[in-house]
């Protein structure tokens, strides 16, 4: 699956992102279909129609569900005007709970039956949201509000039941500091990269003269089943149905490794590193083991990409030096306030299973210079975990990311 869009110049905002945007209209994206090159395609488990004609009938308890399936297989389908509208109704709703503000500690709490409960989604779930949201603003070239709304994903990273935990998702991270790059903000992307090299250690940076941002989507959502008597709690599993787990770029003469930033079924899995074992009652337990255990999809990163090496003998690959960064991982935000007694005594035991069923398993990144590609065919060939070809290569077509960069999209399902 490959997206492809073309600009179009439109009115529009962001809930809460920017507070000076000036009076000058903002860029938008409008679609651009191609079927002959295979875009369009979405998801297999239903297309974003199916799952608009829900919102009415199944109303509020699953309206920002409903729209984050929509936002997402929109996005991919090239229907950027719905997906913005739904990503952005999704984001009010979202925030009207889980904010860093008085207002949303109130509306934040475990009173009635998970089960019931109007969904607002699991962490990475709406991580998410701002990830696909600040997508469309990095292919308008608002690069502000995209860098905005990368910082406001890691947020929601930290808000997780009644706690507060440190946000460790690296994907986006690294497109704020993406953004940041693209807008000439140096030193704002420096911290950044700073940040992001505490969690991911082997990622070679962002070249100096880079201006394109490749993303590959690997594999299927994570799951969330019942279990326990009366399916009292709930358990994380990764996707089903497929193989690959990485992807490499052919083109100019070579072969480029994408760098697996992040690993969804982990995120989906963990808060702030710890391994969960099952969330009962809202309330999380965790394996009883070391906070090291790792991803399965990084576990494989520093074995299967010699990035450094590649990158001096690749003629696509970017100069990796990034220059010298400070920058703090931690995200200042202090515990949230309850009353964890109350809440236990009046949680009830049904485990909410619902879940956004169009997320991928792994997000793939790889930057280069544009003019290292002018003219060569760049296809994404995805790859099983022992490196062999997983049967699916998709050819990719640069595309603008406003005035200072290119971008390209593509998925493997």
């Amino acid at each position: 699956m490959v997206v492809s869009f073309t600009a179009d110049r439109r009115s529009g905002r962001h809930l809460g992102l920017k507070k000076a945007m000036g009076a000058g209209a903002l860029l938008l994206l409008a679609p651009s279909f191609a079927a002959a090159q295979g875009l369009g395609v979405v998801p297999p488990s239903g297309n974003a129609e199916m799952y608009e004609a829900r919102i009415d009938k199944e109303g509020e308890r699953n309206r920002v569900l409903n729209e984050m399936e929509v936002g997402a297989r929109s996005f991919w389908q090239g229907d950027i005007d719905r997906s913005r509208v739904m990503l952005d109704d999704a984001i009010l709703r979202i925030e009207s709970v889980y904010n860093n503000n008085a207002a949303a500690q109130k509306a934040r709490s475990l009173w009635y039956s998970e089960s019931v409960k109007p969904f607002k989604g699991e962490p990475y779930e709406r991580v998410m949201v701002y990830y696909y949201r600040g997508l469309l603003y990095l292919r308008a070239g608002d690069y502000e509000n995209a860098r905005a709304a990368f910082r406001q994903g890691q947020m929601q990273d930290a808000f997780a039941e009644e706690e507060q935990f440190q946000c460790d998702f690296a994907i986006m991270l690294f497109l704020e500091a993406w953004a940041s790059h693209l807008n000439h903000d140096y030193a704002l992307r420096d911290e950044t990269l700073e940040r992001l090299a505490k969690l991911r250690s082997g990622f070679p940076g962002i070249g100096k003269d880079d201006d394109t941002l490749i993303i590959a989507e690997t594999g299927s959502a994570p799951r969330k089943l019942g279990d326990g008597a009366a399916h009292a709690y709930f358990v994380y599993k990764r996707g089903k149905g497929f193989t690959e787990s990485s992807a490499v770029l052919m083109g100019a003469g070579g072969e480029a490794p994408f760098y697996p930033m992040e690993d969804v079924y982990w995120q989906a899995n963990t808060r702030g590193a710890r391994q969960i074992d099952k969330i009962l009652n809202g309330k999380v337990e965790f394996v009883n083991t070391s906070n090291a255990v790792g991803s399965t999809l990084l576990k494989g990163a520093d074995i299967a990409l010699t990035v450094s090496s590649v990158a001096q003998s690749n003629t696509i690959l970017h100069d990796s030096s990034v220059g010298r960064i400070a920058g703090d991982v931690g995200v200042g935000m202090g515990a949230v306030g309850g009353v964890i007694a109350l809440i236990a005594a009046n949680a009830k035991p049904t485990a909410d299973t619902r879940t956004w069923s169009s997320l991928p398993d792994g997000i793939h990144i790889l930057t280069l210079n544009s003019k290292k590609a002018a003219g060569a065919k760049l296809v994404a060939q995805f790859r099983n975990p022992d490196g062999t070809p997983a049967g699916v290569e998709k050819e990719l077509a640069l595309e603008p990311s406003g005035k200072n960069g290119k971008m390209a999209l593509v998925r493997s399902r």
